[in-house]
This record gives structure tokens, C-alpha cells and sequence, in this order.
């Protein structure tokens, strides 16, 4: 019920301040309220039947746009989350890369964040009606993708699809008038857009009713089609001034983009503007305002569009009868580009004439408010209270005063540049101040004293207007500067945190300097870009503790929107490596400062991703060294020394006892193998006799422990497992052990304990399995210092040893 209350209370409210000055009965305003309101109160009553003090759920609206580096897309913005929260909607704006260089290139992050706006479950989606990768050959894809919703498209119109776009047929032929009619220009050049419209008709039209059309001064679609975005007005001068060799006088552009380029390749082939060629757009822009010379346009209403493209998807949504499509006009801007000086044609203009009044005869100026009609006609949108101002303006005139107009004009005016601090705004405002100017004068020019009075009105307003335009470039430049200086610090910040917890705390002790009340981080755990997890949930100043966890897609929609009604969510990629996606809840509405700072996230991102991958590799290939220096000294099966660590640490033990033979080194070198043991893999397997070694080296090793030598640090190294005990697998059943510090006869004792513990029965795998070994023994220095020698004699006495089996043998030098 909330939508329904607030639609009421919004025409009550505007009707109320309509009749400001001039009282009209109560029931004559509900009249009225009721006839604006009449589909609404159908609706109400219905859903009043359905469930009385029920409350509805809010509509959840999703918009479709591009990233740009101007400030019409934020005066877009600004008009789609006005009318969203003038009718108590959510809004999220989706917005990805244009890839502009070809609007017949498939984008690849479109199915990104398709995959994101699905997921949210919309009441209604919103659409950039221009917009490359959805429209054109790609159109009835993204239709038949999202028909389980309605779409809108903004800013353009499309056949069987309702929208809102800018209707600029008759101020575009007003331009070509202007050219023809008062520059004289007859070689006039129009350049297509990517896609047909009717905006070359309006061109042909022109220039047919004047005689002056010529197929050698029209551009096609064709003469374009290969050329990249960027590059489309270099290569129209290629074709004008290099193929044709044609003369021109002026040039219309229809994009800004277009514009910048023109002004570029004009000025490199030393063309003068608007010396030797008068440049127009169809597109209005800071680059059109600041530019030299400043560009004369026909602005594109970006801020009405995105309002009522919004009011219309609400109001399908709700079942409110709309028509298709609706047309905002633009405005005709003169600047010095055409050829004109300042906004001099502004004053000097007075359209409608009306009889001129004597000064012999009492004025009623109560006509003044007449012009109600014929100002909204050329201002249907504006944010002025025409109505009052007029009124004011009348009472100014009656009692003699410059106040009343003024005040309110001041106040209305500051209102606006509070809510909406665009230029653009103030150059409409300052229009419908000559446009006044202009009405007025033609009717009080024979009265002196009020021409002098009104005069002193318009200039007040008028420097008003210049103190205004001067406070919101100052205030924007001042407030941009500091926030770029914000986004500059902290994009070197981020590009070094290189680490995913730095990289949250930065933003969490940042986000504030630059003026973001909420940022939400998801980072892609997949490559298909389905799975995520949540690193940063900054809301209000804090970050949420319960972070770094996995969500779903419909995070968004579940979780924040509630919360935060309107949103921008944009894909955090480097190139076209897509990281996952962040979501802001915008203070400031310029657009380009999320989308800066969305870049620098992304990068930081990157950064620590490809460290932590890096510092994981490391960590791998550390491991896989460690694993390969292991796999070189020990026994894979039963993880005791191998025969190449058993011939490393014999030489080692020589090495150090002819080093230093004051230690009067004495060892024992042991040779154990087990008896028939070939039997045991032909009964049982393989895998039964590998699980007896296993259990007869575990024995070995316990039994042998504290007796043998022990290998020192310096020759184990850092890659070793802890092992101590100089205890050897040097074959299939074949073992070595170097026993050290006893005697002879602690050696035998030892040698038998060994052969008793074999001998014992193990049970494997379900099978008693009886076995014994024999032992060789060596002596080291009795016998030999030579490792090969001691190698020797310990292998020959367990030879000698198996003849019998089941026993130990010392070599005969041994023995003796």
C-alpha cells in the first residue's frame, strides 16, 4: 500500500503548491487529485479486497547500462533512483564495459552479469536502449533470455518493446534550419549512428526542402560498418577531404564520442572551428560545455529518460495502462561552434508575439500567467514551479516590487542545484529565463516603468544563475578533486596490500574518505562464475565480522537491497579474467567514482590472488622437493633408509673416522636377508609378502633402535623425516643395519635376538606366515677401513650364514 499512499500524496503535494497564489476550493483539487489518480485507486480498491492492511512487498527493479567517463550517465542514474524512490521501488544498476570499439562484437561480460541480474529474481529490468552486446544482432536473444520478466528499454526506442528515448526529431530540424538559415550553410554533412534511425531522414528532409541535398556530402552506414568506434572520425575525414575532395560547411556528429574525435582530426588537418567548418552533436556533454569552441547541441534529456523509464516499468509492473513508447524532447543549444557568439540568440529571440499593450491604457498583468501553456510546451519537463513564478512575477508587477518573482525563483533554484548539481540543469533553467524574458517584453515594451522594473527581476535572476553555475563547477571540482585525490591514494594502497585480509582492511579504514556508506565484495571461488565468497560486508561505517564465507547469487537480493534500496553493482576483472563483483550503495551519484574505484579493487584483487597462488606454488614446489629428497634416501614401502642413504652414510662414518681417528670409531656392519621368501610371494602375493616386510621392518627398526649409530644433523639435513637410526632396506628382503658403542658379545646377543624375532609366526591378511633370516656381520676397523671390503665380508657371512638358515654368521676375520 505504500506505493499507492505516496503516489497520492505526490499529486496532492503538487497540486497544492500549483494554486500557491491562487485559491481554488477544496473540492475542486480532489477533483483534479482523483482524475491523475485514477488507475491508481482502481488498483488500491483491488488490492484493499485481496487483503486488507496487508502490506505490499517493495518492487525490485534492475537497470542495464554501460560504464562511461562522462556525467550523463550519472544524470541518468539520478533520474531512474528519483523515480524509484518517489514510488517506493528498489533499484539495482547493473553496469558493464561498452565495448565500443565494435558494436557487433559479442561481449563475454555480458554473460557475467547476466548470470548476476537472474539471480536477484526482478519484478522489472531496465535497459540502455543503445546499449552494444544487447542490442542489434544480439536483441532477441537478450529478449527471449529475459521474458519471464517486463523490460523496458531507456533511452531508445525499440519495436514491440516499451521504453522511453529521447524524441529530438524537431529540435534536430531546427538545428539544420539554424545552419541553413541564418550561417548560410549549404554543404552540410550528417554522420549516421552504429545502428539506422530516423535521424538521417530528418537530414535528407532538410536538405531536399532546400534544394541543397547531394549524394557526395552523405555518409552512410556502409562507408562506417568496418571501422572501429573510436577511429569513425578519422576515417570520415579520409572519405570528405582525402577520397571526395568535397567543400563543407558544417558537420553534425550524434554521439559526443564522435564530436571529440571530429574536433581532433579537424585540428590535426589544421581546419579551423567554426572558421572553415561549423560543427554540431546530438548529444550534450561536459566535453560540449568546456570544449573550444563550446558545442552547439540538441541535448538528450539523460535525466528525464531515466526518470520515466522508470515510472513507465513501475507502472507495468502494476498493470497501469502505458502507452509503447514514450518521447522526451530535447533542447536546441546554441553555442560558438555553429558560429553563433554566446548565448546571445537567447536574448535576442522573442517568439509568440502578442499585441503590444499602450502605456495610455491599465495594464491587467494578470495575462502573464497565460504563459503557463506556452513555457511548458518548450520546457514539458521542467523542475521549476512555472506556475508560481508566474504568479510571483504577476504580484511583483501589480505592487510595484522586485521581490517576490526573486525569492521564490532563488529558492526554487537552490532546491534543484542541492538535488541535482548538473550543469546542465542550470543551462535549462537559464533558457526559461530568456524564454520568459522574451514573452514578457514583447508585451510591456510600450511600458516604461515596467520594462525598467522587469528588466531589474530578469538581471538579478540572471546573476543569480551565473553565482549558481560558478558554485556547482567550483563545488563539483573542489569535491572531484578530493575525492580523486582519496581514489589515488587508495588505488596505491590496494595495489600493494597483496593479501585478500589487507586488502579489506584498507577499504574498511577508506571507504568512508571517499564517501561510500556500503561496499560488498564477492569473489569468484569458479571460473563458470557461479560460486562466490563474501570478503567484505561494509555497511554503515562497519564491517561485518561473519565475512570470507560462501554465498549464493541471490546474496544481493536475499540480503542488502532490503537494507540499501539502491545499488550499483559492477564485475571486478582484469582484462578479460573476471574476479567476481562488487556492489556499492552510492552518497554521491557521479558514477565514475565507483567505476574508478571498482578498477582499483579489481587490480588489488589480482595482485593478491596471483600472490597467494604464488606463495602456494612455492609452498607446493617446497613440499615436492622435500618429497623428492625423501623419495632419494628412504624406502618407499618401508619408509627405513635405502641402499643409496646406507652407502652415503657408510662413506660418511670412514670420512669422519680417517678425519679425526683419536675417536677410536668402532661399528658393527649387520646384513640381514629372510629365508625362501620367494615362496611366500608364489603362495600368498605380492601385496601379503610386501605387508610382511612392512611388519618384520617395523620389528627391526624397535628392536635395533638402541644399538645402532646414529646419524648425525649435518649429514641427514633439512628434508629429513627425524629418523636417527643407521637402519637400511637395501633390497626386496634384503636389510643393513650399523650398529655402534658394543661389544662382541653384546653384538651376538643382538644378531640372535634378531633372528628369534623373525622367526616368530605373523599373521597377514588372514594367513599365518612362519619365515626365518640370516645374518652377516662385519667389523669395522678390525676387518677393513675400505667400505667396499667391510660390504664384502658382511655379505659373505650371511651367505654362509643362509647355507644353514635361521642363524647369524660373523666373517671369518670376525670370528677369529
Amino acid at each position: 500500500m505504500l506505493l499507492y499512499d505516496s503516489v497520492f500524496q505526490l499529486n496532492l503535494s503538487i497540486l497544492s503548491k500549483k494554486y500557491k497564489y491562487e485559491p481554488v476550493k477544496r473540492h475542486t483539487i480532489v477533483k483534479k487529485l482523483c482524475y491523475s489518480c485514477e488507475y491508481w485507486f482502481t488498483i488500491k480498491k483491488t488490492a484493499l479486497c485481496e487483503g486488507a492492511g496487508s502490506n505490499m512487498k517493495k518492487i525490485k527493479l534492475g537497470f542495464l547500462t554501460v560504464l562511461g567517463n562522462e556525467d550523463n550517465h550519472s544524470q541518468m542514474m539520478s533520474g531512474v533512483f528519483e523515480a524509484a524512490e518517489k514510488y517506493n521501488a528498489n533499484v539495482i544498476r547493473f553496469a558493464v564495459r561498452s565495448f565500443s570499439d565494435d558494436y557487433r562484437k559479442v561481449n563475454i561480460e555480458l554473460n557475467n552479469i547476466y548470470k548476476v541480474i537472474e539471480a536477484q529474481k526482478l519484478d522489472g529490468l531496465m535497459f540502455l536502449g543503445w546499449m552494444p552486446g544487447v542490442v542489434g544482432p544480439f536483441f532477441n536473444e537478450f529478449l527471449k533470455r529475459f521474458s519471464c520478466m517486463p523490460v523496458v528499454s531507456v533511452g531508445a526506442s525499440h519495436r514491440n518493446v516499451p521504453g522511453v528515448f529521447a524524441d529530438s526529431k524537431d529540435r534536430l530540424a531546427e538545428l539544420f534550419e539554424h545552419l541553413i538559415v541564418v550561417h548560410g550553410c549549404k554543404n552540410i554533412v550528417y554522420i549516421p549512428p552504429v545502428y539506422p534511425d530516423k535521424r538521417t531522414d530528418i537530414y535528407n528532409e532538410a536538405m531536399r526542402r532546400h534544394g541543397i541535398y547531394r549524394d557526395d556530402l552523405v555518409i552512410s552506414y556502409d562507408d562506417l560498418r568496418s571501422t572501429p568506434f573510436l577511429d569513425r572520425m578519422q576515417r570520415v575525414s579520409a572519405i570528405l577531404f582525402d577520397e571526395r575532395k568535397v567543400k563543407v560547411d558544417a558537420i553534425c556528429v550524434p554521439f559526443d564520442t564522435d564530436a571529440q574525435g571530429l574536433y581532433a582530426s579537424l585540428k590535426s588537418r589544421g581546419i579551423s572551428i567554426p572558421g572553415d567548418i561549423a560543427v554540431v552533436s546530438n548529444e550534450d556533454s561536459e566535453f560540449a560545455r568546456y570544449s573550444l569552441p563550446p558545442l552547439t547541441v540538441v541535448t538528450f534529456p539523460w535525466r528525464e529518460v531515466g526518470y520515466h523509464g522508470c515510472q513507465k516499468i513501475i507502472s507495468i509492473i502494476m498493470h497501469i495502462p502505458d502507452e509503447s513508447s514514450t518521447g522526451i524532447p530535447g533542447k536546441l543549444i546554441i553555442r560558438n561552434s555553429c558560429g553563433c557568439r554566446s548565448n546571445s540568440v537567447k536574448l535576442s529571440k522573442i517568439d509568440d508575439r502578442i499585441k503590444i499593450v499602450s502605456s495610455s491604457c491599465e495594464v491587467n498583468y494578470r495575462y502573464i500567467l497565460q504563459f503557463s501553456k506556452q513555457i511548458h510546451k518548450v520546457f514539458p519537463y521542467s523542475q521549476l514551479d512555472i506556475e508560481v513564478l508566474l504568479s510571483a512575477l504577476v504580484q511583483d508587477f501589480e505592487e510595484g516590487t522586485k521581490i517576490r518573482f526573486f525569492k521564490e525563483f532563488e529558492d526554487q533554484l537552490q532546491e534543484i542545484v542541492i538535488k541535482y548539481p548538473y550543469r546542465s540543469n542550470i543551462d535549462e533553467i537559464e533558457d526559461f529565463l530568456c524564454f520568459l524574458r522574451n514573452l514578457v517584453i514583447s508585451q510591456i515594451a510600450l511600458d516604461s516603468e515596467s520594462s525598467f522594473l522587469f528588466c531589474d527581476i530578469m538581471l538579478k535572476a540572471m546573476v543569480i544563475i551565473s553565482e549558481k553555475t560558478i558554485a556547482v563547477i567550483g563545488s563539483e571540482n573542489v569535491e572531484m578533486k578530493v575525492i580523486d585525490r582519496e581514489l589515488h591514494y587508495l588505488g596505491q594502497e590496494l595495489s600493494s596490500t597483496f593479501s585478500l585480509q589487507k586488502l579489506v582492511s584498507v577499504l574498511e579504514n577508506s571507504l568512508h574518505r571517499i564517501q561510500i556508506p556500503s561496499c560488498f565484495i564477492f569473489l569468484s571461488t569458479r571460473k563458470s562464475f557461479d560460486q562466490f565468497s563474501l570478503i567484505l560486508e561494509y555497511s554503515g561505517g562497519l564491517r561485518a565480522a561473519n565475512t570470507d564465507r560462501p554465498v549464493s547469487l541471490g546474496y544481493i537480493s536475499d540480503e542488502i537491497v532490503g537494507r540499501h534500496p539502491k545499488l550499483l553493482c559492477q564485475l571486478l576483472h582484469i582484462d578479460d579474467e573476471y574476479l567476481g563483483f562488487v556492489v556499492f550503495e552510492p552518497y554521491l551519484l557521479d558514477v565514475r567514482i565507483y567505476e574508478t574505484l571498482t578498477l582499483h579493487i579489481s587490480s588489488g584483487l589480482k595482485s593478491a590472488i596471483l600472490l597467494e597462488k604464488l606463495s602456494q606454488e612455492i609452498a607446493l614446489r617446497e613440499e615436492k622437493e622435500k618429497q623428492l629428497t625423501h623419495n632419494a634416501n628412504y624406502d618407499s614401502l618401508t619408509d627405513l633408509y635405502n641402499r643409496r642413504y646406507f652407502i652415503r652414510t657408510l662413506n660418511f662414518l670412514l670420512g669422519q673416522a680417517s678425519v679425526n681417528p683419536a675417536a677410536n670409531l668402532h661399528f658393527y656392519l649387520v646384513f640381514i636377508d629372510f629365508d625362501d621368501f620367494k615362496k611366500v610371494n608364489d603362495k600368498f602375493g605380492h601385496d601379503v609378502g610386501d605387508q610382511l616386510i612392512i611388519a618384520i621392518s617395523m620389528k627391526f627398526r624397535n628392536l635395533i633402535r638402541r644399538y645402532s649409530y646414529q646419524i648425525p644433523e649435518d649429514l641427514k639435513g633439512d628434508s629429513d623425516n627425524g629418523m636417527g637410526e643407521a637402519i637400511f632396506r637395501i633390497g626386496g628382503d634384503e636389510f643393513t643395519a650399523i650398529i655402534a658403542g658394543i661389544t662382541l658379545e653384546e653384538m651376538k646377543e643382538l644378531a640372535a635376538e634378531l633372528v628369534d624375532t623373525v622367526n616368530s609366526p605373523y599373521m597377514i591378511a588372514g594367513h599365518e606366515i612362519c619365515i626365518s633370516c640370516s645374518i652377516g656381520i662385519s667389523t669395522y676397523p678390525d676387518q677393513s677401513n675400505d667400505a667396499d671390503a667391510l660390504i664384502k665380508y658382511a655379505d659373505t657371512a650371511m651367505y654362509l650364514a643362509k647355507m644353514t638358515k635361521n642363524m647369524y654368521y660373523f666373517s671369518e676375520e670376525t670370528a677369529n
